[in-house]
């Protein structure tokens, strides 16, 4: 009867450890994203946001994390916490700006093609380089989705979302 028990409990710790580890996607640190940012292990919760626009009503408008320099290039960094590679259709992962989470989204940089990385547990860094625009605002949203194409990932939805509140200026000293 131990011995059962002792069974039982690995299958529930495989489980829990199993439902952790598919719970991490996409993280954001420049800018900095919406709430907190841990890329320390793989399927951090910080990085499973799957409600558009901006990863869920918990990541609302905050604080300016940026201030981009119109015309300038600019780069933004982040990590594929998780990769859900699919082979059927390959997904890619891609940079947004807009003047607020329902405005219009403009594509920042060139898109990135998801990869095969032979292990859905990978952590891989990118970067997208990209002109800023040149219209100013003062609290604008700059967004990195990962659009997975994978139908079993997500709790049905294959997007992963993270936004950052910026704001655009014609110079420095503004």
């Amino acid at each position: 009867r131990l011995r059962r028990m002792k069974g039982i409990r690995g299958v529930i710790l495989l489980i829990v450890a199993a439902v952790v580890i598919v719970q991490g996607h996409i993280c954001m640190w420049q800018p900095h994203q919406r709430g907190s940012v841990d890329i320390s292990s793989p399927g951090n919760n910080d990085c499973y946001r799957i409600h558009g626009p901006c990863g869920g009503s918990e990541y609302v408008a905050g604080p300016i994390s940026a201030t981009l320099i119109s015309g300038s290039v600019y780069v933004v960094e982040f990590q594929q916490n998780l990769n859900h590679w699919y082979p059927q259709n390959p997904g890619y992962m891609m940079a947004e700006i807009a003047n607020n989470d329902n405005g219009t989204w403009v594509q920042f940089g060139t898109t990135i093609p998801d990869y095969n990385a032979g292990d859905m547990v990978t952590q891989t860094n990118f970067s997208f380089k990209g002109i800023v625009p040149e219209n100013e605002c003062e609290k604008c949203v700059l967004r990195v989705r990962y659009v997975s194409n994978n139908p079993g990932e997500g709790q049905g939805s294959n997007i992963f979302y993270q936004c950052a509140d910026i704001s655009i200026t014609s110079s420095i000293d503004n």
